[in-house]
């Protein structure tokens, strides 16, 4: 019977190290994650008028797809992050 405390001492050290390390701080949102980078202004910027060249040129191939003489002139279609 005295051989199975130091089993149950160890398991019982390990799930409450767990909760604190670990249980704990997801529940209170604070999991161990890389910070979300701050968004500036300029990057806001950057990122809405990359959104809308995309959507124009997706517009355009759509529109290339119905109707081959509404089709722009073809330019560089590259859509860089």
């Amino acid at each position: 019977m005295t051989g199975i405390w130091l089993p149950l001492a160890a398991a019982a050290l390990a799930a409450a190290l767990m909760y604190v390390c670990c249980i704990r701080p997801m529940r209170r949102h604070d999991a161990c994650s890389p910070a979300t980078p701050e968004r500036t202004e300029k990057s806001a910027e950057e990122e809405i008028r990359r959104l809308r060249e995309e959507l124009r040129l997706l517009r355009a191939r759509a529109a290339a797809e119905t109707d081959p003489a509404a089709a722009p002139e073809r330019g560089p279609e590259t859509i860089r992050p």
